[in-house]
């Protein structure tokens, strides 16, 4: 993996800049991550975090607002935007001699709070009817959304999805949206990294020239808490939901973004149920054939993040407990090898090292290790930290996953 050489400047009114330089290819990607997700929304405001990454599409500058992606089409270029718990991104890639054009779209979107009436009726509607569809008359969508509920106590903006509610979306008022903006889309709640075919000196002229005069709001932000014991474990629900089989979800805690402890959830998670030759998949899909589909992943977030293990019954006749139980069981049996922990390993550098490859994935990796770590360099060390992690410290979480008194349990079945 080529090493990367980030080029970090803080601007006066507070934006982070980083520039990536790569003249192998004639691309350039232009991401704004924003220190802003659905933990830093209240009851009542839920949804909000998400609502407004929709509506930064329509936050341009006068006479160009809803030609953002005509711009960016024209100029042969794509953008896109997501949002989590803890953080917002907006990236657009172009060809690299536009440049500019990425520069000042994004700027402008920063600059002020320009939002209509009609944007933000439109944008609620769109964000109810995506909740609608992705949630509610989804096969198992409502997962997730009942997984925070009973894996946080209600004082914990984790416990909601990052969608939000739809009620709590359609009641947006104009005031709810400015104050959103005024108190998180400013310079110095943000990373701006530019990755690519880039010169260092024009890029940081151009910089100056669009980030630098947009004013920051100064004010420091108040952020929502999160404590220990809005965790919970042990729990366990059931949901009955239009779907055809029977489906388990079972979480465990585990630390946020800055504790290391994440590289070896990663890493068991993988173990567990990634693929046809994790555990998961050995006894419930191949062997004990009660299980048509499995896996494992976790989940990132800043503050408590969720290791997921789940399982799709094969047939009418499985029962959740029977899913659960047979996870339990090959779990509780499981011997972490250096074989199996050495294969888990190459297989996550060469995603990460393949994620690398490309402008966005630098620009994301940098802006991310930047936002919360103040780590630009952190991208270089990465695959040199799954060195350090032992077949122990793997074999400890594999067996925290088969513990029933720590997990959060979800079975969603037919209705």
């Amino acid at each position: 993996m080529a090493h990367i050489a980030p080029y970090d400047i803080t601007l006066a009114n507070g934006l982070r800049v980083v520039m990536c330089p790569d003249n192998t290819a004639p691309v350039v990607n232009v991401t704004v991550m924003y220190r802003v997700g659905s933990h830093d929304e209240l009851h009542g405001k839920t949804g909000l975090a998400h609502l407004f990454e929709h509506l930064m599409f329509d936050n341009a500058a006068p006479g160009v607002d809803k030609q953002y992606d005509v711009y960016c089409t024209k100029a042969g270029g794509s953008n896109n935007a997501y949002t989590t718990f803890d953080y917002t991104t907006y990236h657009i890639d172009l060809p690299a001699h536009n440049l500019e054009l990425g520069l000042w779209l994004e700027s402008e979107r920063m600059r002020a709070f320009r939002i209509t009436d009609h944007a933000l009726q439109t944008q609620r509607s769109v964000v109810v009817e995506e909740i609608n569809q992705n949630v509610f008359n989804q096969p198992y969508g409502v997962w997730r959304k009942a997984q925070q509920e009973i894996a946080y106590t209600g004082a914990s903006s984790y416990s909601w999805d990052v969608y939000g509610s739809p009620d709590d979306v359609a009641a947006v008022t104009m005031d709810d949206a400015k104050n959103f903006f005024e108190t998180f889309y400013h310079p110095s709640n943000a990373v701006l990294c530019i990755a690519g075919d880039i010169d260092l000196a024009s890029a940081q002229n151009l910089v100056e020239r669009y980030f630098g005069t947009i004013s920051d709001a100064g004010a420091e932000i108040t952020r929502t808490r999160f404590l220990p014991e809005m965790m919970r474990r042990g729990t366990h629900a059931t949901v009955t939901d239009n779907v055809p089989l029977t489906a388990v979800f079972v979480s465990l805690h585990m630390p946020g973004f800055s504790n290391n402890e994440l590289l070896d959830a990663e890493i068991a998670a993988s173990i567990i149920g990634s693929g046809r030759s994790s555990v998961l998949y050995k006894k419930l899909v191949s062997d004990l054939r009660i299980a048509s589909g499995v896996g494992c992943f976790l989940d990132r977030r800043a503050h408590d993040s969720l290791l997921t293990m789940y399982a799709y019954a094969a047939d009418e006749s499985v029962t959740a407990d029977q899913l659960v139980s047979a996870m339990t069981d090959v779990l509780s049996q499981t011997v972490v090898t250096t074989t199996m922990l050495e294969s888990a390993v190459n297989k996550m550098k060469t995603s990460h090292a393949a994620e690398l490859q490309k402008a966005n994935g630098v620009a994301d990796v940098v802006a991310w290790t930047t936002l919360f770590w103040n780590d630009p360099l952190y991208v270089n060390t990465a695959l040199e930290r799954y060195g350090t992690v032992t077949t122990e410290d793997i074999q400890n979480i594999v067996s925290r996953c088969a513990s029933t008194s720590e997990s959060v349990r979800l079975d969603i079945t037919p209705q």
